[in-house]
């Protein structure tokens, strides 16, 4: 039956049958009856694992249960069979075989085979399910790196658009710049064509006076006409065309081309008539005229005109006029909250050496001495110098007094003159200006470490040089003359050449005021060279002593991020009550701090001295967890807007300095700090999700896409993932 099965295509003939054997019949169908005795645990092909009707259901976990004994029918067939008186198969016995193949046969289960067939499904359906999971892993992996590559691609428009913008916006005001200067030439030349025009027309009218003045005197001396014979009458002069009414006697007409040198008078033809005295010749007299017909034998030729003026007069004219308007305003300037002007208010004051000399006598006399050639800016420089001595006696004999009308009038001529003035004069105004910060500063900077008893710090003297000394004010000049110096590279590298390194840091500590802070580091924002920050160390320096000037900066700057900032008292007043500080002192700060050092990072030198320093990165991560932090547990605080400004600027820092170093490992850098890679998981998750709604508004997108970069870059996969299912949001796919 099995070999038929597989042939079902084949036929037989008739020939075929009669070349079967005798008891071919009775073999095909012995065949038939053994195929259909399969063994106990053998499942038809045709049962799909089914039961029939007639089967007996199996509780497979009753381990108990025995599967039921039955004699299989074909069996009791086969005895039967095989108990035939008869022998060989009958008729009965071919029908009953015949019959066994048509019916189903039961189904013995074996629980063994059961149980291992169970095994195998629950292997494979496992398996089935981990490969779900890891199509499903690494479909949501995909999705992430579209996502990813969508961010960056968004990140990469807007940066590029904000490109562009900026470029434009550059062009309008290189465009607008220059146009204002071309209409600036254009209004000058204008002007100096006018005056060019004044100066032609003036000099035009005095060349024709002079003209006339040598044809007058060209002629030399007129001599004076003889009387006329009184015994003739004289002859009668030639008619003139220009009739007024008058004797042509009465009018001499001179002709301005030609003088006759020797005029004869007229001789009367016949001697003997009679003539008429000339004195009678009319009876109108005369008209004198405004210029007498004789002049003297010998006159002086005029004087040029080119000849008369000093150029040199009428060339410094402008510059006399600035020099006087320079002078004028300083006389004339009082200083801050003052009620005397700064040379009458330098007269109340004397040196103890010389008590009979005012100091404003010694700026008069100084001023008297100035040359008179000296153009506006060699003056402005002059007067300088004429104050800055009188600074230094005052630190030489420890006389305070009228430092601060010193200050303010170095300060009032800067504010007057171009930023040359300032840069004239700055390896001079430095060390005066140093001297006098380091008398208040250095003494609280000593009290906050212990180095000094506090009781120095309020005596007498010490209180007396704070109520003298402004120390804010020196800073503010010092600030000045740096601005000034920034335009020119040579002028910045001599400023911060002559500056202490210590002085960066007494200003920088955390028992300072705040505004000397501030202003300090708006200096410090000057010196962002490009290969040094802070302050220069002088040539011939050990190699490393500039990088360990670079590391003390930016050691107290980030110092600031963090440390708690307390107000110390005033030796000026010790006994005032100081509160602590606001909130929004100290954000704005920090914020001046992390200003200061996105400046700093700009230079390849400036971001690489940041990124390996030891505590910055550390410092800056536990800043960013430390506003995060605050956005929520303090909701809608007033200063929100300030710490949302924080922490766009540190993300961005941050950012800058890891995609500008890669080789750098920043997880490193976060063990100075305790929990640091904690905290740096949790800030940057924290932003990288986020909607920047309500509590997180004003949180910039390119600030949440940098944070999502870093992200992607620094985690594995399982970290990743894990960080989606824990800060998944709208933003998140």
């Amino acid at each position: 039956m099995a070999d038929m099965d597989e042939d079902d295509d084949f036929s037989f003939s008739d020939h075929d049958l009669d070349d079967l054997p005798a008891n071919a019949l009775q073999q095909l169908e012995t065949t038939a009856i053994l195929s259909t005795q399969q063994p106990a645990s053998a499942f038809p092909p045709e049962s799909g694992y089914g039961l029939d009707d007639a089967d007996e259901v199996i509780n497979l976990d009753d381990e108990a249960a025995a599967p039921p004994q039955q004699p299989h029918r074909n069996q009791h067939q086969r005895q039967h069979q095989h108990s035939d008186p008869r022998g060989g198969h009958g008729y009965h016995g071919a029908a009953e075989a015949e019959e066994d193949p048509m019916m189903p046969p039961r189904s013995q289960v074996d629980i063994n085979q059961l149980l291992l067939r169970i095994k195998k499904l629950n292997q494979d359906n496992a398996r089935l399910n981990r490969d779900l999971q890891s199509e499903r892993s690494k479909a949501l992996a995909k999705s992430g790196e579209v996502d990813t590559v969508r961010r960056r691609f968004e990140a990469a428009t807007r940066d590029n658009d904000r490109r562009i913008q900026a470029i434009q916006q550059s062009h309008a005001e290189s465009l607008a710049k220059q146009k204002a200067e071309l209409d600036k030439i254009r209004r000058e030349r204008e002007q100096a064509q006018t005056n060019n025009l004044f100066l032609e027309h003036d000099l035009a009218r005095e060349a024709d006076k002079a003209k006339q003045m040598k044809k007058t005197l060209r002629g030399g001396v007129v001599s004076k006409p003889k009387p006329a014979s009184p015994v003739g009458t004289p002859k009668r002069q030639k008619s003139l065309p220009f009739r007024d009414g008058f004797d042509d006697e009465d009018i001499v007409m001179a002709s301005p081309t030609k003088n006759k040198d020797k005029p004869r008078a007229a001789t009367p033809k016949q001697a003997g008539k009679r003539k008429r005295q000339v004195a009678d010749q009319s009876p109108i007299p005369a008209l004198q005229l405004s210029e007498p017909r004789e002049r003297p034998k010998s006159q002086e030729r005029p004087v040029p005109l080119e000849n008369r003026f000093d150029h040199a007069v009428f060339g410094n004219r402008e510059k006399d006029d600035h020099r006087f308007k320079l002078l004028n305003r300083l006389v004339n300037h009082r200083p801050l909250n003052g009620q005397h002007r700064v040379l009458e208010a330098l007269a109340q004051f004397s040196f103890p050496s010389q008590p009979e000399k005012k100091l404003s006598s010694m700026v008069y006399d100084e001023l008297s001495s100035c040359s008179v050639e000296q153009d506006v800016h060699a003056m402005a420089v002059r007067i300088c110098h004429v104050f800055l001595a009188i600074w230094d006696q005052c630190l030489e004999e420890q006389f305070y007094s009228p430092l601060h009308l010193v200050v303010d009038a170095v300060q009032f001529v800067l504010a007057c003159e171009p930023s040359k003035t300032a840069s004239a004069i700055t390896e001079r105004a430095i060390p005066p200006i140093l001297s006098t910060i380091t008398l208040v500063a250095e003494p609280i900077a000593w009290a906050a470490r212990s180095q000094k008893p506090l009781a120095d710090l309020f005596s007498s003297t010490q209180r007396k040089i704070c109520a003298d000394i402004d120390v804010l004010y020196c800073l503010d000049l010092l600030y000045s003359i740096a601005t000034s110096c920034i335009a020119s590279q040579d002028a910045i590298i001599k400023f911060w050449r002559s500056i202490s390194p210590d002085l960066p840091l007494v200003i920088l500590q955390k028992t300072q005021p705040l505004p000397q802070i501030i202003l300090m580091m708006r200096i410090l924002s000057t010196s962002a060279l490009t290969d040094t920050l802070g302050v220069i160390a002088p040539e011939g320096s050990a190699p490393d002593d500039q990088a360990r000037r670079e590391n003390d900066i930016i050691e107290r700057l980030s110092w600031l991020l963090t440390e708690t900032l307390e107000p110390f008292p005033d030796p000026s007043t010790p006994d005032q009550k100081l509160d602590p500080y606001s909130p929004k002192q100290l954000l704005d700060l920090r914020i001046d701090v992390l200003r200061l050092l996105t400046t700093f990072s700009i230079s390849e030198s400036g971001s690489s001295r940041l990124i390996h320093h030891r505590h910055c990165v550390g410092r800056l991560i536990k800043y960013l967890d430390s506003c995060l932090s605050s956005l929520y547990s303090q909701p809608l605080f007033p200063t929100q807007s300030l710490t949302i400004t924080s922490i766009n600027l540190i993300m961005k820092l941050i950012y800058h300095l890891i995609t500008s170093h890669p080789d750098i490992d920043v997880k490193s850098k976060l063990g100075v700090i305790q929990g640091g890679e904690h905290k740096y998981l949790v800030a940057l998750a924290r932003l990288a999700f986020s909607d920047g709604l309500v509590l997180e508004q004003g949180i910039d997108e390119e600030v949440v896409d940098a944070a999502h970069a870093i992200l992607d870059e620094g985690l594995s996969l399982e970290e990743g993932e894990g960080l989606v299912r824990v800060f998944s949001s709208g933003n998140s796919t």
